[in-house]
């Protein structure tokens, strides 16, 4: 097997990438269904690369290898349409033109929708990497709001929501129970495509509502007011980051560099609710979808969303949905 020396490639479409992972590294490909499967010369490490065209508007991408070097590639002119990668194993390091800091670690998402990417991605060695990435393609994609809007590329508001989207976050439980319904479900034969498709779909277009439909609202509110937009987004994404312990509002108008009244004022008019009302709905909206894993008991889960006493936690999941914990599990 020649070994090249070289051990990075250029690409800019994932057919180029299979192309040059085949003829540079010797990757082997064989064709299961509507996958296209490359697994990893022994040389290089183990594991394999998995592309499927679930339908003509959704392909699953999964990634899970332990390379013996780092594989690097680089693209110039990458069109993405939306794509949502999340990460469950391991690192890959990205250097991307907009984003101070790109590097996907375990447990994070990164929703890429630029439509001219430029950069490098590596996937290092040493370790396992598992990636999953959801991408829309076709009527699907051309359908979603905005869309139009974030392809052009031309508004500078748009611009940078779009690279605040790629900038890796850690993924809540509603977006894990989505990805792991889709790597371990008991469907077969045209049954199993329905569901990634319908899976697949259900899960970008909550993510499209709320990164971009809710994000442009806002923006479009905000504008009229002539209020500090980016930092009313930074002090959103705060809130949903730290929802167990989340900061004062004197403490988070610092963080985002506002005075109080002007974070309070411009948050409730981007966002339709007050700061406490917001934090508490994400507390409650994460309880949800812990809920939903019933490996978990009702107790476990109050922890987990920072409620020491379970008969409180039951208290504002009630007055959040207007049912109680237990009666929701049972429907669920």
């Amino acid at each position: 097997m020649h070994r090249p020396e070289n051990r990075a490639i250029s690409v800019n479409t994932k057919q180029e990438f299979i192309s040059e992972l085949i003829q540079q590294f010797g990757f082997s490909c064989t064709e299961q269904n509507t996958a296209i499967i490359l697994r990893v010369p022994s040389y290089l490490g183990t594991g394999y690369i998995k592309i499927e065209k679930v339908s003509d508007d959704i392909t699953i991408g999964t990634i899970d290898i332990i390379l013996n070097i780092p594989l690097v590639a680089y693209y110039d002119s990458y069109a993405n349409t939306c794509e949502v990668t999340y990460c469950l194993s391991g690192h890959v390091a990205y250097s991307e033109t907009g984003l101070p800091k790109a590097e996907l670690g375990k447990n994070e998402i990164g929703i890429y929708a630029m439509p001219r990417s430029r950069g490098m991605m590596m996937l290092p060695s040493g370790e396992r990497i598992f990636l999953v990435s959801i991408e829309s393609n076709g009527k699907f994609h051309q359908q979603l709001p905005h869309v139009a809007q974030c392809s052009q590329f031309d508004d500078p508001a748009v611009q940078a929501l779009v690279y605040s989207m790629a900038k890796p976050v850690k993924a809540t439980a509603k977006i894990h129970n989505r990805f792991r319904s889709i790597l371990e479900n008991n469907m077969t034969g045209s049954l199993l495509q329905s569901y990634l498709e319908a899976t697949s779909k259900m899960l970008l277009a909550e993510i499209w509502q709320e990164n971009i439909v809710e994000r442009l609202s806002a923006i479009s509110r905000i504008n009229r007011t002539d209020l500090d937009m980016q930092a009313l987004m930074n002090a959103r994404n705060i809130l949903c980051q730290r929802y167990m312990e989340p900061p004062t509002i004197y403490k988070l108008a610092r963080m985002v560099a506002m005075n109080e009244y002007t974070l309070k004022q411009g948050f409730r008019l981007a966002f339709g609710k007050s700061i406490h009302e917001f934090a508490r709905s994400v507390r409650m909206e994460h309880a949800r979808d812990l809920l939903e894993d019933r490996s978990m008991s009702i107790g476990q889960v109050a922890a987990m969303v920072g409620y020491a006493n379970a008969s409180h936690f039951a208290r504002a999941f009630r007055n959040e949905f207007g049912i109680n914990p237990k009666k929701f599990r049972i429907g669920s």
